[in-house]
């Protein structure tokens, strides 16, 4: 593969892990983290049902092992291949106890058909950002053994590892019924695979779109040594507002689940949470001397424009209960941030 297609592979596996992050967003704005109680399948379907019915006891039905339906605020599997022949569910439980038991991963017990397909397109944007992985993999093998270096290698064996581990842990958010903390750790592990894609792009010995940041950045006597701090300094500011942005989110996740409505979850947060827009502050100023002085590149145009959308979303949040729309942009802002700064960062090394 020529050095331009193989810098194009890099980027539609950042743009399909990026388009992760944001579909995981619209889960959570929507509520929709359950809307497939099982894992990798859908109510022990491949494809999602549509209707209630489809989770739904019915005589002459053939359940297959593992399918399952919504009965008396319980959630049941089908233990065997059958076909349902009583005169209704309770029937069939009493005369063959066996052939269904209670789900006993968690106690969620809802069918949303909204839910369950938004969840359900979450997890094939999942699976397909594993394809362009497996295949950057395979090409940096390929072209290391030609010589090109074996430190993309690295970098693409360590993307494909945080995939299988946040494809893991997301197996165990949806088991925990959206266990308190592991949402956050699921969303680490997500911006760790877009800073190692952005490293690949940043480190590339190829010419790129990082070209002319690397001569901005040479510009100023000085500015480079010192980048090699300060730069990972902003990343690693930006990188922990993010993820106190997702303990908010998780606050306000729990004031969900006790039946608060939307226009009552900022009154209801948490003293603590006023903390993240004060942290707000300090990531503009931190940031403000590096955008000025990169104002003419991407990096200041994108980090620049992303604090003050942020800035903005953040308001409306705030001010206007949490309107749903706003919540997804919010995030996706943040992360341009964390990764716009991990680029800057890894930028101060590369050769002159």
């Amino acid at each position: 593969m020529s050095d331009r297609g193989y810098r194009r592979l890099i980027r539609l596996t950042f743009v399909s892990a990026y388009l992760v992050v944001l579909a995981g967003s619209v889960v959570r704005m929507t509520g929709s983290g359950m809307g497939c109680p099982d894992w990798p399948m859908c109510f022990g379907l491949a494809i999602p049902p549509t209707d209630v019915s489809e989770v739904t006891w019915a005589v002459g039905e053939a359940y297959s092992s593992g399918r399952m339906i919504v009965s008396d605020d319980t959630l049941w599997v089908a233990t065997s291949d059958h076909v349902a022949g009583a005169v209704n569910f309770a029937a069939e439980r009493n005369a063959l106890p066996a052939l269904w038991k209670p789900y006993d991963k968690h106690d969620y017990a809802v069918f949303n058909p909204l839910h369950t397909w938004v969840e359900f397109i979450n997890r094939l944007i999942g699976a397909f950002t594993g394809l362009p992985a497996l295949m950057l993999l395979f090409v940096s093998v390929v072209r290391a053994v030609r010589g090109r270096g074996w430190r993309p290698v690295g970098l693409a064996f360590a993307v494909v590892l945080s995939l299988g581990f946040v494809a893991w842990l997301g197996k165990k958010v949806v088991d925990g019924n959206l266990i308190p903390g592991s949402i956050t750790i699921h969303m680490l592990g997500a911006i760790v695979i877009l800073l190692l894609l952005g490293a690949m792009l940043a480190l590339s010995e190829v010419r790129s779109w990082g070209s002319p940041l690397d001569r901005a950045i040479g510009l100023a006597t000085g500015f480079r040594s010192r980048l090699k701090w300060w730069g990972g300094a902003l990343m690693l500011l930006a990188l922990g507002q993010t993820l106190f942005g997702t303990q908010v989110r998780e606050a306000i996740d729990a004031l969900s689940h006790t039946g608060h409505a939307r226009g009552e979850w900022v009154e209801n947060l948490p003293g603590w949470w006023k903390g993240h827009g004060f942290a707000a502050w300090a990531v503009l100023l931190v940031h403000l001397p590096a955008v000025w002085r990169l104002r003419s590149v991407w990096w200041g145009q994108v980090v620049g424009g992303a604090i003050l959308g942020q800035f903005l979303t953040g308001l409306l949040m705030h001010k206007f209960q949490m309107p749903a729309a706003a919540q997804p942009i919010h995030l996706i802002l943040a992360l341009a941030v964390v990764i716009s700064d991990g680029v800057l960062w890894l930028s101060a090394f590369r050769k002159s």
